[in-house]
């Protein structure tokens, strides 16, 4: 009978524990659906990255090909070696109708005018020839201008570089090249024709020279010599 009431007593504990059992598990699945109150519930945190803690700022006079002003470029600039500097007085020019001067420069002086008879002074430098003779380019060039005068005949002007015009005067009507070409030195530009306003002293070419808008000796701006 005394076992019976101990396994009866052991039973009964048994019991005891699996309703405890079941018993925490219904409050444990309460618990769980239950909503968080106030002080149950966890507080939730934003935090900022700082990204300078894991990159170096790098300052902007820093970054590569950015021009700085206020600083000397002690830099050298390299020149060519083959690079020359070519002055005008390197320029050799060529006659425009051989080395007969029939009239010279007169450099301000009045000289006396067979056609006109009278004193004026002469601007140009006058080449001896003949009807119809070649006249040739003093230097490479640009024809500027084309055009007929009542005292100098036809007239060709030509842009020889370094602020020079020649005016190249008493030229065959029809026998020029066109305004605008381009010249070579020696080059013929036309065929000699006549000069009313110095028809005196016979067929001749009449140049003058101006350098930089200043009428100027022929002869001297060609860089030639006159023999006496």
């Amino acid at each position: 009978m005394k076992r019976k009431i101990r396994n009866g007593n052991i039973y009964a504990a048994l019991g005891i524990c699996a309703v405890a059992v079941a018993a925490a598990a219904v409050i444990s699945s309460t618990s769980a659906d239950k909503p968080e109150t106030q002080g149950e519930r966890f507080s939730r945190v934003s935090i900022s990255w700082d990204e300078s803690i894991f990159y170096e700022t790098v300052p902007e006079t820093d970054a590569v090909d950015i021009g700085v002003t206020g600083i000397p470029d002690e830099r050298e600039e390299e020149i060519p070696s083959d690079k020359e500097t070519v002055s005008e007085t390197d320029i050799d020019f060529a006659m425009p109708m051989g080395n007969d001067i029939v009239k010279d420069y007169s450099n301000g002086e009045m000289v006396f005018s067979k056609t006109m008879g009278d004193w004026r002074v002469h601007n140009g430098v006058d080449f001896s020839g003949a009807s119809g003779n070649d006249v040739d380019a003093v230097a490479d060039g640009k024809v500027t201008g084309v055009y007929d005068d009542s005292f100098w005949g036809t007239i060709v002007e030509i842009d020889h570089g370094n602020g020079m015009t020649v005016r190249y005067c008493g030229i065959k009507k029809g026998s020029t090249l066109p305004d605008g070409a381009r010249v070579q030195k020696g080059e013929k530009i036309g065929a000699l024709g006549n000069i009313p306003v110095e028809s005196g002293d016979g067929a001749h070419l009449h140049i003058e020279v101006v350098i930089d808008g200043k009428t100027v000796d022929p002869l001297e701006a060609l860089g030639k010599i006159r023999e006496e």
